[in-house]
């Protein structure tokens, strides 16, 4: 008996692994047969043939049985829309719905409970109790004919007695399934996305109150999928909400409060690192007379065409920010040997700028840039106050050049 077993298992592996090789020459030939299709198309045929390769598998294995898929919703487009904004599919294992199919299946005294998902190809389990495989193809899914009715419960005493089910490969084959009782998973706008369904391996009969219990349980079901994506959905928001509290609403760049916020951190790692770091202060020049003689609105396009420059002219990594009216200030990382070569690459920048621009305006600032050293430690304020004297001086000096 072991040895027809291991024979077997043997037997499955030789035909896996042959399918395998056979599908990747396939592809293989293709691409030298057919110069017009890209590497990337290429490329993403063979993934999609892989990525569910367990269902490949059991496609493969019952291939020879004929089964009677169900026919799709009416709706289709728009159930599957429903399901993939839950986000759910393929999300870990959760209490909560392993307790409702524990349940199921306590009250209706079967060893197969499911909270199943009806996706375009695939019934796929967020919770199972007494079943291994974690989906299966859409072809063989009983759920397939339950959601065609929403508002009823589909009951099968004996799946071998049903046409539709008889020849299907997990009744004729394991777990030779008999009995299949499930109920609809129904949105709030009326979309079955699954079902939470009970199933035997005998025939089985479900009294009245069982039946009723089972749509409650459903119905707990659906909404504890609603309740996750209403947490996920305000957790989103609060990012999008701090987001807003540190973005400077004209630039984009980050305001005050989102400087401080991750300056402050990068100059901790910075300290603990011992590398060191420039805080650079930065004053538009002439924004007053542009709002003056051309209006506020060319003055906010000065101010937008800077935090752009500015960002441009930086890394990444680096902290751009705009303190509020012609003000805007950096914190950069180690990579310039000194100021001068920090204010010659933006110099640099706003000559090209001006040059390329058609704008009625030039751009101009006066910079101040001090150098942060873990010797001497100073604090963020102590920088950014520096860096502002330093600033102010270059402006004065600006001033005095032209009386």
């Amino acid at each position: 008996m072991n040895n027809r077993a291991n024979q077997r298992h043997e037997e499955h592996h030789v035909i896996k692994y042959f399918c395998i090789f056979n599908r990747m020459l396939i592809f293989v030939a293709e691409i030298f047969m057919l110069p017009s299709l890209v590497a990337g198309e290429v490329i993403l045929r063979l993934f999609q043939n892989f990525q569910h390769p367990r269902l490949s598998w059991l496609r493969l294995k019952h291939s020879s049985v004929k089964t009677q898929p169900a026919p799709l919703p009416d709706n289709e487009a728009e159930r599957l829309k429903a399901l993939a904004d839950y986000n759910i599919l393929d999300t870990l294992p959760e209490q909560a719905f392993d307790d409702l199919t524990a349940i199921a299946a306590y009250i209706c005294k079967t060893p197969i409970a499911l909270i199943s998902l009806v996706d375009s190809d695939r019934q796929w389990f967020k919770s199972k109790l007494g079943l291994k495989s974690s989906e299966i193809p859409r072809d063989w899914s009983f759920c397939s004919y339950a959601i065609l009715q929403p508002d009823n419960i589909l009951v099968v005493p004996n799946a071998l007695k049903d046409d539709r089910f008889n020849n299907n490969p997990l009744v004729k084959g394991n777990p030779k399934i008999r009995f299949y009782a499930g109920v609809p998973l129904i949105t709030p706008d009326g979309f079955p996305i699954g079902t939470l369904c009970v199933l035997d391996t005998i025939p089985h009969h479900l009294s009245y109150q069982q039946l009723d219990a089972l749509r409650r349980l459903s119905r707990q079901a659906i909404a504890q999928i609603e309740l996750i994506q209403e947490v996920r959905n305000r957790k989103q928001a609060e990012i999008e909400g701090r987001q807003l509290l540190l973005t400077d609403e004209l630039t984009g760049l980050h305001n005050r409060r989102g400087f401080f916020l991750m300056a402050t951190q990068q100059l901790k790692i910075a300290h603990r690192m011992k590398v060191f770091c420039w805080v650079m202060f930065i004053d538009l020049d002439g924004l007053k007379q542009i709002n003056d003689t051309l209006g506020h609105d060319m003055g906010d396009a000065l101010i937008i065409d800077a935090g752009r420059l500015l960002k441009q002219t930086f890394r990444n990594s680096d902290i751009v920010a705009r303190l509020g009216g012609d003000e805007f200030i950096v914190f950069i990382s180690s990579y310039f040997k000194d100021a001068d070569s920090i204010q010659a690459h933006l110099q640099t920048n706003i000559a090209n700028f001006n040059q390329q621009q058609n704008c009625k305006y030039k751009l101009s600032m006066s910079i101040g840039i001090e150098r942060y050293s873990p010797e001497t430690n100073m604090s963020l304020e102590q920088l950014i106050a520096r860096s502002d004297e330093l600033m102010y001086a270059q402006k004065r000096l600006k001033r005095q050049s032209l009386t």
